[in-house]
This record gives structure tokens, sequence and C-alpha cells, in this order.
């Protein structure tokens, strides 16, 4: 028994499904998680390391590869605009941001009532992960107003 199956098995027992939910977002935001394959649905696309434009389902039934375009058109949804797409993005993100702000007064209230340092450090925390996740909103919408959805190389460095 390995030390991470030891922790789990000790964590699942006091870990409720919300905070697991909690979880699986901040893996998502903060990990980056990879698109799903179009072809199996089971697999995820994954950077193929002989050809840096290419995506490969890492499904070992599947195997199926895809170049940048190919993934564009496939995951473009039929008849919908692109401006819309980034207006609901930002939206997205306008919402996650007014939640960091309720969740950063609510909390800091709190522990002026409680006089916790402890309840206004975890929301910190936790407003770190909302904001987290508006930023991912609003650079997807500058992607999608930029057509800059599938690249081969990160804008940013």
């Amino acid at each position: 028994m390995g030390i991470g199956s030891f922790l789990s098995a000790r964590i699942a027992r006091r870990v409720g499904p919300e905070h697991r939910a909690f979880a699986a977002m901040t893996g998502t935001v903060l990990g980056g998680a990879h698109a799903a394959c179009p072809v199996c649905r089971r697999g995820h696309l994954l950077l193929d390391p002989s050809a840096p434009n290419l995506r490969k389902c890492d499904d070992a039934s599947c195997g199926a590869t895809f170049n940048l375009p190919e993934i564009g058109r496939t995951f473009a949804l039929e008849g919908t605009d692109v401006r819309d797409l980034a207006r609901e993005a930002r939206r997205q993100a306008f919402i996650l941001f007014l939640a960091a702000v309720g969740i950063g007064v609510l909390a800091a209230a709190w522990a002026v009532f409680a006089r916790s340092w402890l309840t206004l450090l975890g929301a910190v925390l936790l407003c770190t992960v909302v904001l987290a996740s508006a930023l991912v909103h609003r650079y997807r919408a500058w992607q999608l107003v930029q057509g800059r959805m599938f690249e081969t190389r990160a804008p940013l460095g």
C-alpha cells in the first residue's frame, strides 16, 4: 500500500460529495483538463510527442489522431456564432468574478464576527480557485474572438 492510496483511503471517509466536486473543479481549472475524444468519447486528447500539431486519444482501443484545424472543425458547434460563444464565456467570467467577491466579503465579515483568521485564509483560497475559473472563461472568450482556439504553441510564451 502506497502513501497515496493510504491517504486517499483515510480522506475518503471524511470528505463528502460536495468536497469531491470542489476538488474536481480545482483539478479542472488548475490542472488543465484535456478535451474528450470525439470518436470514442472515453479517452482524452493528449499532445503527440512526435508532432506538436497533432493530438492523440489516450484510450488504447481508440488511438485516433487529429491535427489542430480538424479539432477546430470537430468541436465547432453547428450554426453557432463565435460572438455568441464569446459573449457567453464573458458572462460566465463575470458571474464567477462576482461570486468570488461575494465569497470574499461574506467570509471577511464572518472572520471578523468569529475572530478567526483561519476562516479568512480558507476564503482567500476558495476565492483564488473561483477567480482562476473566471480567468479561464475570460481567456476562452479572447481565444474565440481572436480565432486562436487551437494552436500549436500558447500565445503567452
